[in-house]
């Protein structure tokens, strides 16, 4: 399997992991003290478990990234996961979109699409 497919499924596992995360800490609300009660609905939330385990399989993904190519090239992809959380939260979570996060978004793309070309 080529690399960059490689780097791109480990990058939408972590951030399935995000969102799966945002919705599980949706679903408990807001934590305004750390407590063992507030803890145990964290652990057992099937959402944050699901992206948990996004978590776990983009750390296989990277590992395997990782053995094949070079940390400098490979380590600016993660850039993309802020790409794809932005638009999921557009999406999903209906939060809004100003022109300058989608300019940064835009200069995040460009500069991945350098990279792979350079």
């Amino acid at each position: 399997m080529n690399t960059i497919i490689i780097i791109l499924i480990g990058i939408l596992f972590a951030s399935s992991g995000q969102i799966l995360w945002k919705i599980g800490m949706t679903d408990i609300g807001p934590i305004t003290s750390v407590t063992t009660g507030s803890f145990i609905s964290m652990l057992l939330s099937p959402w944050v478990i699901g992206g948990t385990v996004c978590y776990g399989l983009s750390t296989v993904f990277w590992l395997i990234a990782l053995s094949r190519a070079d940390l400098s090239f490979v380590y600016p992809f993660i850039a993309l996961t802020f790409v794809i959380i932005f638009i999921a939260s557009f999406f999903l979570f209906h939060e809004q979109i100003s022109f300058m996060r989608l300019f940064g978004a835009l200069v995040i793309i460009s500069g991945i699409i350098i990279l792979v070309r350079g």
